[in-house]
């Protein structure tokens, strides 16, 4: 059986899919895509049993089959041809796959197409449609935050969470919170905790090109979303959230206002005499108009001084550089608001007027 297709097109869907290639597996088939052909239609189906994406590129071809192609081979094949239009010629007897490009011509031996996992789930109860350039603003702002630790499987998640016309993600571990909001048009609440590390995948395959809009559901504990001509079912986790308001509820007396930029410029520069085994310590002296930023070791001292508006009491305070970089990294405004309670209780950065985002480091005790 032959198939006609853009090597560009069928390139980026084989992109796509192999977000959801597992790195490591006992079983064989997951290593492969399983591509399904009809209707002068191909769709590739990757999965890792926690996240499956499905992409659809239109080719030529009159007949149906289905097989699993080996996905890093074929992949790798597909990325080295030239910018021509291919030509996939399947053998269903002998399990076969001949793409033709060009000069070029290459043999790869596939799987049956039964043996790969099917997943069945009944779509399209309680679809709401939501922006694909904001999703990916929330996720970009909060989803670093998230816990790498599977000790806590909970707080590896984000919490996505619709209700009373606004849409929040939050992403928690052990020593900071992170959280940002956008309005939205959406009457129907939502609350579902997302594994982090999938939702990053999802959104390296959003293209600020195509569809405005994505449609999102859940159904049977999993999150379905379908974009341009891509699918993602991602599994959800089960389990209750932190309860990341009441900390951030936790303010105290002393509010600082500094220009974002000047602060993580600063930071940069402390850092570099900062490192992981004494948790990228900085120390912060606070002072009515002006904040010292230092860093020391065997090597050397750095001090930075900072303009700011102050309001309330000095402070001496240490925090985790690498914490503080990540959250000053991903907003936009000009100026922020950083609020401090003492040395040993978090600092909460939020904007100046609003919560759009908050974000919570705690300290470092020094000695």
């Amino acid at each position: 059986m032959k198939i006609y297709c853009s090597r560009n097109e069928l390139n980026k869907a084989l992109n796509n899919v192999s977000h959801s290639i597992p790195v490591r597996t006992t079983s064989i088939i997951l290593e492969g895509i399983l591509v399904n052909v009809a209707d002068n239609k191909m769709k590739l189906t990757a999965t890792d049993t926690n996240i499956t994406i499905e992409t659809v590129i239109n080719v030529q071809c009159d007949e149906v089959c289905e097989f699993v192609v080996p996905a890093r081979l074929f992949a790798a094949i597909v990325a080295k041809l030239p910018d021509e239009d291919i030509m996939l010629d399947f053998n269903t007897d002998n399990n076969k796959l001949n793409i033709k490009c060009a000069g070029s011509s290459s043999e790869i031996i596939c799987f049956r197409g039964d043996e790969y996992p099917k997943i069945k789930i009944n779509e399209g109860q309680n679809v709401i449609y939501l922006s694909k350039e904001e999703i990916k603003t929330l996720i970009k702002k909060t989803a670093f935050s998230a816990s790498t630790d599977d000790i806590n499987l909970i707080l590896t998640g984000v919490l996505l969470e619709i209700k009373e016309g606004s849409m929040r993600m939050v992403g928690v571990d052990p020593f900071r919170i992170a959280t940002y909001k956008i309005d939205v048009n959406e009457s129907q609440d939502v609350r579902v905790i997302i594994p982090a590390k999938l939702i990053n995948e999802t959104a390296k395959i959003m293209d600020v090109e195509g569809d405005d809009k994505l449609s999102f559901e859940i159904v049977d504990n999993k999150v379905v979303m379908a974009f341009d001509n891509n699918k993602v079912t991602i599994n959800t986790f089960s389990g209750k959230f932190i309860d990341f308001e009441r900390l951030l509820s936790r303010t105290g007396n002393i509010n600082i206002r500094v220009k974002r930029d000047d602060l993580l410029k600063s930071t940069e520069r402390a850092s570099l005499l900062a490192s992981v085994q004494n948790n990228n310590l900085i120390r912060f002296n606070i002072q009515k108009d002006i904040m010292y930023i230092t860093s020391l070791n065997e090597e050397g001292n750095i001090e930075e001084k900072v303009e700011i508006i102050n309001d309330g009491e000095d402070l001496n305070i240490g925090i985790n550089s690498k914490y503080l970089k990540d959250a000053l990294s991903v907003i936009d405004e000009e100026e922020i608001m950083i609020n401090f309670k003492d040395s040993i209780s978090p600092c909460i950065i939020s904007p100046l007027k609003g919560d759009k985002y908050n974000y919570l480091i705690l300290p470092i005790r020094m000695n």
